[in-house]
């Protein structure tokens, strides 16, 4: 009977969650949608995503965020930015770093209506797998940023983790990073598998999360072709941060 209560309640909360998550999003589309015109480089209407993240996180008293080594990303730098992916949850996290970022995201995410319009707005940049031509047009478009607006942010592992265990990299992020000579800055984020799993919408009431931002990794020691040792370097340096947390 306990378990059944608290099975209810569960649900009753995961529900809340998602209506007041509809009520920001549908909020910060419509602020997005009208500063865009005005806002250049996008730089006011990411920090609207920056509210609107911090506000999901904070609206329950059970879930708690710890963020830490931030400092390593400088307010004027751009980096290649990476991150593990195992929740839906991670990219709220994420834009409670308070970086300014465009993320590199798999195309059928914009498709959906006022979240997926919003990421449209602020010109981030769609991929579909497996389409050279999109591959093409998403890394020409993140040179461009990276150049001369903001960093990038990738989920090189491609899609979410099932196990919470950090999965192969795919080779974009390191590619790309090897050809502006921008620096990489690992991300590992920890607890988030269980706010919302993949393959299911019920939200979980308790979260302990951690974001550890990694010191950079510079390229300029790898020549233009090593992007699998590279890529390789930053897995594990990943790899062992997230065994620790």
């Amino acid at each position: 009977m306990k378990k059944r209560v608290l099975n209810f309640a569960g649900t009753i909360f995961s529900f809340l969650l998602w209506v007041f998550i509809a009520i920001v999003t549908l909020i910060a589309f419509s602020v997005i949608l009208v500063i865009s015109p005005f806002d250049r480089n996008q730089k006011i209407s990411h920090q609207i995503t920056v509210l609107w993240g911090k506000s999901i996180m904070e609206i329950n008293p059970f879930w708690k965020l710890k963020i830490s080594g931030k400092h390593h990303i400088k307010k004027n730098g751009r980096y290649v930015l990476v991150a593990n992916h195992t929740s839906l949850a991670d990219i709220i996290c994420l834009y409670c770093l308070g970086v300014d970022f465009k993320w590199v995201a798999k195309e059928s995410l914009f498709k959906i209506p006022f979240f997926g319009w919003s990421m449209s707005l602020l010109k981030y940049i769609p991929l579909e797998r497996g389409a050279h031509g999109s591959i093409r047009e998403a890394m020409s478009r993140a040179e461009h940023y990276l150049k001369n607006t903001a960093s990038v942010l990738f989920f090189p592992e491609g899609t979410r983790s099932k196990t919470g265990k950090l999965s192969p990299f795919k080779n974009g992020a390191f590619k790309l990073a090897l050809e502006t000579g921008a620096p990489i800055i690992p991300i590992v984020i920890s607890g988030t598998r269980q706010a919302l799993k993949k393959g299911r919408a019920r939200m979980s009431a308790t979260i302990h999360g951690t974001v550890t931002v990694l010191p950079k990794i510079e390229t300029a020691s790898y020549a233009p072709g090593e992007f699998n040792a590279l890529k390789n370097d930053v897995w594990n340096v990943m790899n062992e941060a997230l065994i620790k947390n």
